[in-house]
């Protein structure tokens, strides 16, 4: 599929910022999140998971089952960071890392038949 080394490449810039982002020790960033803070961890995880998907369609599988672990091991490594676990983040994490997935599917399945 053409762009699939572009989404590889977006996958890992897009894994740093993600990771650095939850890494971050509270008060380092002063960004006031209230109020969209699950819609940030859904719009987050989401881009992630559809270049993941698009990246190497055929470990689609992979990134539904692989980056919701991803995510719930920054929330657990976060407390290292004096930052909060917190399960709602990580139901908006998997929230968008599923609904990538199926997106991609989609995108895959149109890109085949065009390409016929």
């Amino acid at each position: 599929m053409r762009g699939s080394f572009a989404c590889r490449v977006g996958f890992g810039l897009t894994l740093a910022v993600v990771v650095g982002g939850s890494l971050v020790p509270e008060g380092v960033v002063d960004i006031d999140l209230t109020g969209i803070d699950k819609i940030v961890h859904l719009a987050a995880w989401f881009g992630l998971a559809l270049l993941a998907a698009l990246g190497w369609p055929r470990w689609r599988g992979l990134a539904l089952i692989g980056l919701p672990l991803v995510g719930l091991a920054l929330e657990v490594a976060q407390q290292g960071a004096g930052r909060d676990f917190d399960w709602l983040d990580a139901l908006a994490n998997a929230a968008g890392i599923g609904l990538a997935v199926a997106l991609s599917a989609v995108i895959t399945r149109l890109l085949a038949r065009k390409s016929r």
